[in-house]
C-alpha cells in the first residue's frame, strides 16, 4: 500500500518503537520482542479504564499494511492535535501532568507493570486535560527493580514546580535552556538551610544533589545492585504525591493578570470589539482552528471555544494558568501554552530535530493579535512589516488590533 508516510524524529531514542504519521493518523512501530507484552497491556482492565477516562491516549494494535514498515503489528493512537512541551506549560498544567504520571505509575505497579522513565515529555494537553501518550514506556515489572525514572521525574516535574511554588521563580526559560530539566545542583543553590523543613527539599533536592556529585556513592550503588521491594516503590510514589498535590502557584510576579479588568477600554468598546471578532470569523466552524496571540487570561479566546478549536498563548505564565484552570465542559476547552514571541520555542535537541519549533507545530486556520502590536513593534523594536509577515506565516486570515502610540497603555 502506497502512503504519504513520515516519521517523527523525536521518537528515535526508544528502541521499542518509532512514531510515524499517515495523513491525519498517528501510528507507532512495535518491535518483535514487545508485541506480546503490548497486547497483554492493552487488554488489562486498568489500562482500558485509563484510556476511557482520557488519562492515556486511545490506543489499539493493528496489522501493518505499510510497505515502508517491516513490523507485522503497529499501534494506532488517537491524535493529539497540538503537542505542548513542558517548558510551554503553566504551573497547573505541569502539576497535573506530574500527578497523572505518578498515579499512572502507581496503577502500573499495582498491576505488575512499571514506567521505564519519568519524563515530562510524555504528557501533553488534549481535550481539556493533560494526557499521557507514550504507551511503550510502560513495561513489565520485575520484582525488586527500582524506578529508573525517579531522577528524571525530579528534574522535569518536581523541581520546576517547587521553584515556582516556594520561590516564585518561573521555570520556563531554565527548562528551555536544558531539555533534561533542572539539575539538582542548580536546584540546591536556589534554596537555603532555612528551607530544609519544607516538604521535598531535603529528601528530593539536597540528598539528590549530594548523591549526584559524590561519584563513589553512585558507583557503590551500581556495584551492589540494590533490590527495592514494591512496597518501598509505592511509598516513594505516595510521598511525591503528598508533596506535589498541595503545591500552589504564586502569581505575584504577574504583570498582566488583571489586564482584563484594569485597562482603558470602555464597556461599549469591548462589546464592539467582540462583535467585530465574531463577524470576522463567522464563516468558520468546529473543524477550524484559531490562535489567540497574547491572549492574557483568555477573555476573547473563550468566546470562540464553543464553536472553534481554540489555541491561546501568552508570555505571562500566570495568565496562561488562569486560562487552563477555567477550562471546563461548560465553558469549552482552550488549549493554552506559554510563549514569548521574542524568544519562541525553537528547534532543539539532537540534530535540531528532536523537539520542533512552535512554528513547525502550529497549524491553524486563523489568528487574533489583539493589543499585541505595540508590545512587539514599539517595546521590542520589531518593524511592522516583519510582524505582519510573521502573522501571515501563521495563517492567511486573522485580526490585528491597532494600538496608537498615544494610547495610555502604550505610554
Amino acid at each position: 500500500m502506497k502512503s504519504d508516510l513520515s516519521f517523527e524524529f523525536g521518537s528515535f531514542r526508544d528502541p521499542a518503537g518509532k512514531v510515524f504519521f499517515v495523513e491525519d493518523s498517528v501510528f507507532r512501530t512495535v518491535s518483535k520482542d514487545c508485541v506480546d507484552k503490548i497486547k497483554f497491556l492493552l487488554n488489562m482492565p486498568f489500562f482500558e479504564k485509563l484510556m476511557l477516562d482520557g488519562k492515556i491516549v486511545k490506543t489499539k494494535i493493528v496489522n501493518n499494511t505499510y510497505k515502508e514498515i517491516s513490523e507485522t503489528h503497529i499501534l494506532e493512537h488517537e491524535k493529539v492535535k497540538f503537542i505542548t512541551y513542558p517548558y510551554e506549560c503553566s504551573f497547573s498544567m505541569l502539576k497535573d501532568a506530574a500527578i497523572l504520571t505518578l498515579e499512572l505509575l502507581k496503577d502500573c505497579l499495582l498491576n505488575n507493570f512499571i514506567l521505564k522513565d519519568g519524563t515530562a515529555w510524555n504528557c501533553s494537553y488534549h481535550n481539556g486535560r493533560m494526557v499521557f501518550f507514550d504507551v511503550l514506556s510502560i513495561d513489565t515489572y520485575k520484582p525488586g527493580q527500582a524506578w529508573n525514572g525517579y531522577q528524571q521525574f525530579c528534574k522535569e516535574f518536581l523541581y520546576p514546580l517547587l521553584l515556582k511554588s516556594y520561590k516564585n521563580i518561573n521555570f520556563h526559560d531554565i527548562f528551555k535552556g536544558s531539555l533534561d530539566g533542572i539539575d539538582p545542583q542548580l536546584m540546591s543553590s536556589c534554596f537555603s538551610w532555612k528551607d530544609i523543613f519544607k516538604p521535598g527539599i531535603f529528601k528530593h533536592i539536597y540528598l539528590n544533589a549530594f548523591l549526584s556529585k559524590n561519584k563513589s556513592v553512585s558507583e557503590l550503588s551500581i556495584k551492589n545492585n540494590y533490590s527495592l521491594p514494591k512496597e518501598s516503590l509505592l511509598k516513594i510514589v505516595d510521598n511525591l504525591l503528598k508533596i506535589i498535590r498541595p503545591l500552589e502557584s504564586c502569581a505575584s510576579n504577574s504583570v498582566w493578570i488583571d489586564y482584563s479588568v484594569k485597562n482603558t477600554y470602555e464597556k461599549d468598546d469591548s462589546e464592539i470589539k467582540r462583535e467585530f471578532l465574531n463577524s470576522s470569523f463567522d464563516d468558520m466552524n468546529k473543524n477550524n482552528s484559531i490562535l489567540d496571540l497574547g491572549a492574557n487570561v483568555g477573555v476573547y479566546s473563550r468566546s470562540f471555544s464553543g464553536r472553534l478549536k481554540v489555541i491561546a498563548c501568552d508570555i505571562d505564565a500566570d495568565c496562561v494558568d488562569v486560562i487552563y484552570r477555567k477550562n471546563s465542559a461548560e465553558n469549552g476547552f482552550v488549549t493554552p501554552f506559554v510563549l514569548n514571541l521574542m524568544n519562541p520555542s525553537a528547534n532543539r535537541g539532537w540534530n535540531l530535530q528532536e523537539r520542533k519549533s512552535i512554528v513547525n507545530r502550529l497549524q491553524v486556520d486563523a489568528f487574533m493579535a489583539l493589543a499585541l502590536i505595540h508590545h512587539i513593534c514599539i517595546a521590542n523594536n520589531v518593524p511592522i512589516d516583519y510582524f505582519v509577515s510573521f502573522l501571515r506565516n501563521i495563517a492567511k486570515k486573522g485580526v490585528i488590533e491597532w494600538v496608537d502610540k498615544k494610547d495610555p497603555m502604550v505610554k
